[in-house]
């Protein structure tokens, strides 16, 4: 006869376990775990702990206590009394736990709905901004910011490569061609894949140099492609840098126009992230030994934050002014604003407020001359041009304060520099192994606990409540499977804000070393959540992608070793290079190049080069204030 093997599961069961039931099953736990942190303790231990104390402990005590006092075992209306008053003090104890747990038990309720709310809607709202900033955008400008998305999934399609190869290129059969690649890289075969880069190489390169500096993002990726590399989850996606300082500057000055719907995105990824258990590493240098040389170290490295966060200011008061640009279409030689210099950003946004104003001249003359009617068309150009000045101002003042942080930056580097040269260099040399003084690499991590994760779902889940973000697809999800989460603008904007202001306790954005980590660090590849997959799948496919990344620290230790020699004159010893190519990868050529440069005293230390030095913006035109009088002049009329 022939028995069953014990532990042998049925084959029906392991069938019916699919991916997306596994999946189901390690997002519920995760739901279950971060609302568990709200209640520390189960009622049911509580209620067995009221029970214990009240009873047999109580009794015992009472009866030792008896005994010790008086010498002799209670009597029977001693017991009648403490028994009366176990049974009394328990019940009351009993009845209070459980009116704690039952009106307890909706709030816990609602904490676990609103976290589940969360993480199915954050997903949602990454895939509207996304759809919103392909709306803002026209022309060739929407069709190839529309391309960069796509290209940037890893799991796409051939047809989808084909499809975005095509809205780039404009041509067929070189989309077709990269498709072709793309099944090639997919199956292996990179004997191909290089047979037809050499027969194509020559007629493609010159068509890529030229959509270069339109859509340098989405070409390098099409590139990419072409040369049969797809993107790497492992190494996740590159930020937009200073998008924190885009959304705190929105906040501060209440003005919505300094962000842009690039940083909502940014923001909502930043947010799921972190729920999903993403931790991003801090590299910081800290020094403890001597007051004063400690107080200029610690000035100086206020010096360099504020001088960076100054350059990040003036870099994003200008994309937001080109966003603003491009959102309103005042210019069809306007593109996306991701990836493009400084220089070049200035001189799209001039060029598109010289048209704007060109555009108020032409309208206020045909209203003038009575060959057109249309004032409403006149008011709107005008608030336009009106917003547009402003954000130009505030990018000029941006890059004035950067004139005066470098200044401040090169005063406390002297500062620095006096006082460590009548030191020994060991008092300034870099410190490794065990100890707390001297000058130090400090080690942290940005990320949420259970406890943290669960105020932060709190936090969204009531403002989304409140803004009713969420409901309607509910309300057609019988209508339609695939519904998309649709908000508006400045709905979207608004969610930045919520965001930052419920990860602020925890996380402190508003700090320049953890804007700097973040901005350093590659965000997880979240392009495989689809709207119609539940909050515990989107939960477990979250947290999987977030494992995913690989934490890379080269760059980061190498930015240190350079600002180390560079600005704190500290040379890097052998042992000190070891430790950065051994724990953090640096490069060796990197760290090579820094200890042939000479340290010594009498060098200049600080020299600002032109090539670093930030665009001339100057103040607004004379021709925009002109046309802006005009168009005021004739409407209040």
């Amino acid at each position: 006869m022939l028995f069953p093997m014990p532990f042998r599961r049925n084959a029906s069961n392991a069938s019916s376990d699919t991916p997306h039931v596994r999946l189901e099953r390690e997002g519920r736990n995760e739901i279950r775990r971060i609302t568990a942190a709200v209640e520390k303790v189960p009622w049911t231990v509580s209620l067995l702990q009221i029970l214990w104390t009240a009873g047999p402990v109580t009794l015992l005590g009472a009866w030792g206590g008896y005994l010790l006092g008086y010498g002799k075992a209670p009597t029977l209306d001693n017991y009648i009394f403490f028994i009366s008053f176990t049974v009394i003090t328990g019940a009351f104890g009993i009845i209070a736990n459980l009116t704690h747990h039952l009106t307890g038990g909706g709030r816990i309720e609602r904490t676990s709905k609103r976290i589940e709310r969360v993480i199915k809607t954050l997903p949602e709202l990454l895939l509207a901004t996304r759809n919103l900033i392909v709306e803002s955008l026209e022309g060739d400008a929407r069709r190839r910011e529309a391309a960069a998305m796509l290209l940037r999934k890893q799991d796409l399609s051939p047809e989808g490569v084909e499809l975005a190869a095509l809205e780039l290129l404009d041509d067929s059969d070189d989309a077709r061609l990269i498709g072709q690649i793309d099944v090639y890289r997919r199956v292996g075969l990179h004997a191909r894949i290089v047979d037809l880069m050499a027969d194509h190489r020559e007629r493609l390169e010159p068509r890529f140099n030229e959509l270069y500096d339109y859509a340098p993002q989405a070409i390098t990726l099409l590139r990419e492609r072409f040369e049969g590399h797809a993107p790497d989850p492992r190494y996740g996606v590159p930020r937009d840098e200073n998008f924190i300082e885009r959304v705190m500057a929105a906040i501060e000055s209440d003005n919505d126009l300094l962000m842009t719907l690039q940083d909502v995105e940014e923001m909502v990824i930043l947010a799921f992230e972190l729920i999903s258990g993403r931790r991003i590493p801090v590299l910081t240098f800290e020094y403890r030994g001597r007051w004063k040389l400690a107080r200029a170290f610690d000035s100086l490295e206020e010096a360099r934050a504020r001088h960076r966060i100054a350059q990040a200011t003036g870099l994003s008061r200008l994309k937001a002014l080109n966003a603003y640009l491009s959102e309103q279409s005042s210019a069809d030689t306007l593109e996306s604003v991701s990836g493009q210099r400084a220089e070049a950003l200035l001189n799209h946004s001039v060029t598109a407020i010289d048209q704007l104003s060109d555009n108020i001249h032409t309208l206020a003359h045909e209203l003038q001359t009575g060959r057109s009617r249309d004032r409403h068309a006149l008011r709107e150009q005008a608030e336009v041009l009106t917003n547009a000045i402003k954000l130009y101002k505030s990018v000029s003042s941006a890059y004035e304060e950067v004139g005066r942080s470098h200044a401040h930056r090169l005063r406390m580097a002297e500062r620095w520099e006096s006082l460590s040269a009548n030191l020994s260099d060991s008092s300034t040399r870099l410190r490794l192994g065990p100890g707390r003084r001297g000058l130090r690499i400090r080690e942290s991590h940005i990320a949420l606990d259970d406890e943290a994760k669960a105020a932060v779902c709190k936090h969204l889940g009531r403002y989304l409540e409140k803004a009713n973000i969420g409901t309607l697809r509910e309300r057609l999800r019988k209508a339609e499977r695939d519904t998309q989460l649709s908000v508006g603008v400045d709905t979207a904007k608004r969610v930045a804000v919520e965001v930052f202001l419920a990860l602020e306790p925890h996380v402190h954005l508003s700090r320049p070393a953890v804007q700097r980590a973040i901005n350093s660090s590659n965000a997880a590849d979240f392009g495989q959540l689809e709207p119609n997959l539940s909050a515990a799948t989107k939960a477990a496919m979250g947290s999987s992608m977030v494992r995913e990344i690989e934490t890379d620290l080269s760059r980061t230790a190498e930015s240190l070793a350079v600002a180390l020699v560079r600005h704190y004159r500290v040379a890097l010893e052998p042992a000190a290079i070891d430790f950065l190519k051994r724990q953090y990868g640096a490069r060796d050529a990197t760290l090579t190049m820094l200890t042939n440069i000479n340290l010594e005293r009498s060098e200049p230390a600080n020299v600002s080069y032109l090539s670093m030095a930030p665009p001339a913006v100057g103040t607004p035109h004379r021709q925009w204030y002109r046309a802006l009088v005009r168009a005021r002049r004739y409407l209040d009329k």
